[in-house]
């Protein structure tokens, strides 16, 4: 090869790529990032810095990776975050506590018991707790994290549309060539797409065991609250603190998110069963996709697919990684799997 050829392109600019490219750079390999520059699941979440306390009994795996990663976040989280530095764990009842504490102390996530307050005409909650997750301005941070990866030495993201293509003979895969900006030559490529990863891989023709969500969740513009907080048990409502208003979230009912009406409907109840929901306020209703693993078996922390060697129900590809962190928090977790398989 040429001494002009990468080490790995990565097709993604996304908070996911850009810590690949700058775990990448900082050990000595030469990478760039290409992509469409569209904000994609990087910019379209609730902007949670989770600390896994939210996890902790349901997914642990999860949880632990989240408490390991989050402090590799702090020095470009700080000057953006939003609310306070603490979030709140709020419990209806004080019968579901108890779960919650075995496994904060199992997995060492530090909680804080909080005065539980009343709000409005409402009884408090039964039990309060601070927990060291925050809400961030994703933009900003994404921003931070293109300043990061220059320092770094990784060169500017090289924005245009990505379409891949596999040689079934010698199974390489490429980018499709559209001079005068064509994608510069590596030695592997890294998919991490997000949630357009599915939709690469199959217009190269590679088989996969990935899967989208439709992701439904709510902004009302005018009521900020003062911290991220979590009702964690009932219907897990979780209130994120944005810029201008907040952003509120519910998961959904057996794996998918229904009709915009009905996701609409279950927001309102939510807010208004804490008394949260104001009439002069509008809520809006929004829409995102998340890209996951199929099977249940899966590491829901990170996901990194090396298709030198393909697991089963995935088309070999002699140069290509596909990388999706769990949560944006495991981001660093999943560079650091990219880049030991690179080296």
């Amino acid at each position: 090869m040429s001494d002009d050829t990468l080490d790995a392109l990565i097709v993604g600019s996304g908070l996911c790529g850009l810590a690949i490219a700058a775990t990448a750079a900082r050990r000595g390999l030469r990478v760039r990032c290409v992509g469409d520059g569209q904000a994609g699941a990087s910019l379209a979440n609730l902007g949670q810095l989770h600390s896994g306390a939210v996890y902790a009994p349901v997914l642990p795996s999860l949880s632990e990776a989240c408490w390991r990663e989050r402090s590799r976040w702090y020095d470009l989280t700080r000057p953006v975050r939003i609310g306070a530095a603490t979030g709140l764990a709020l419990f209806h009842s004080a019968d579901a506590v108890d779960r919650y504490l075995k496994a904060w102390n199992r997995i060492g996530i530090t909680a804080s018991e909080a005065a539980p307050v009343a709000s409005g005409s409402l009884p408090p909650p039964a039990a309060a707790f601070r927990i060291p997750d925050y809400s961030v301005n994703l933009p900003a941070l994404h921003t931070s994290l293109v300043a990061l990866a220059h320092t770094a030495g990784v060169p500017p993201v090289l924005r245009r549309e990505v379409t891949l293509r596999r040689d079934p003979a010698s199974c390489l895969v490429s980018i499709a060539q559209n001079a005068p900006r064509a994608a510069p030559r590596a030695r592997m490529l890294v998919l991490a797409a997000g949630a357009g990863t599915p939709r690469l891989l199959a217009r190269a023709g590679i088989r996969h065991t990935l899967r989208t969500r439709r992701i439904a969740w709510g902004r009302q513009a005018g009521t900020r609250v003062p911290s991220l907080t979590y009702w964690l048990d009932g219907d897990l409502l979780a209130l994120s603190p944005d810029l201008g208003g907040t952003r509120v979230g519910l998961p959904a009912v057996d794996g998918q998110y229904g009709p915009a009406e009905e996701e609409h409907a279950r927001l309102q109840t939510a807010l208004h069963l804490r008394g949260v929901q104001r009439p002069d306020r509008d809520l809006s209703l929004l829409w995102g996709t998340v890209c996951e693993p199929a099977s249940p078996q899966a590491d829901p922390s990170s996901l990194v697919v090396d298709l030198r060697k393909p697991p089963t129900g995935w088309t070999p590809a002699a140069n290509l990684l596909v990388a999706l962190p769990g949560k944006w928090t495991t981001t660093w977790h999943c560079a650091d799997q990219v880049v030991d398989a690179l080296v």
